[in-house]
């Protein structure tokens, strides 16, 4: 999934055919439009969104260009599970968290087994993107897996927002494009 810091960037450089394959690495081209859909965010805002579709010029497979906020198949931003995620690190359970964002209590136990499932590979992700700018590993623990993976994400999202100049994107945008939309279903590292 190649994602985007906006509906317009996608559409852009879609346009002037810079996204490769994320299959074949040929170029992509303009392919019509996703199915439109509604997805909750922060505060209980809606969102109508219809993401650029592309086709590959090599393999001929056809991309969804989503924002950078938004995780495949999900009807809440990526930003609104963020928050699910913090709260729960910070010891709230699922139903408390669920009251507080307004999102129903199984969708949201679902997002955090999801996440915890994919603690260890979230972390490693992180870490890779440490290591790789020379920058040290958080030394603060925080208490399990996905507080641990959590913290060392937040870590990455900096160093990733300074080095490309990205600043002004959602925390939890940069999150989704350094887990390539998996925040929720990353495979362990292995």
């Amino acid at each position: 999934m190649i994602q985007f810091f906006g509906t317009a960037a996608a559409g852009q450089a879609l346009a002037r055919r810079k996204p490769p394959c994320p299959d074949c690495g040929q170029v992509l081209k303009p392919w019509g439009h996703a199915c439109e859909r509604t997805v909750r965010d922060l505060g209980g805002a809606l969102l109508t969104v219809r993401p650029d579709r592309a086709r590959c010029a090599g393999c001929h497979v056809t991309h969804v260009m989503p924002d950078a906020g938004l995780l495949p198949r999900r009807a809440y931003a990526a930003g609104l599970i963020g928050q699910a995620l913090v709260g729960a690190v910070r010891g709230s359970g699922h139903r408390r968290i669920a009251g507080d964002l307004g999102v129903p209590a199984g969708t949201v136990r679902g997002w955090l087994r999801g996440a915890r499932q994919s603690a260890v590979g979230l972390r490693v992700t992180a870490i890779r993107v440490i290591a790789a700018s020379g920058h040290d590993v958080p030394a603060r623990w925080p208490p399990g897996e996905l507080g641990f993976a959590l913290e060392n994400l937040g870590a990455a999202v900096s160093i990733t927002a300074s080095r490309h100049g990205v600043q002004h994107a959602r925390p939890w945008a940069l999150v989704n494009v350094l887990t390539g939309g998996k925040l929720l279903n990353m495979s362990p590292a292995g």
